[in-house]
């Protein structure tokens, strides 16, 4: 679903958009962690707040523009 997003939405909002991908790996390393995966904080999810509010207000902005897939 990211790369269909991406790609209808790159250029120019793909900067915004790139940490969702990283950020979902992360989540899902949280919920099934790998022996020896290194661990995040909550500090990190603070410095991507700033990210996650960016990516909200774009699909707030585009959700009605866009098709179905």
């Amino acid at each position: 679903m990211y790369e269909a997003v991406s790609a209808q939405l790159d250029p120019p909002l793909g900067q915004s958009l790139r940490p969702f991908d990283r950020m979902r790996r992360r989540r899902n390393e949280a919920e099934y962690p790998r022996l020896g995966s290194p661990r995040f904080s909550a500090d990190d999810v603070r410095a991507d707040m700033a990210k996650v509010e960016a990516i909200v207000e774009i699909a707030t902005k585009v959700i009605d523009q866009m098709q179905p897939f």
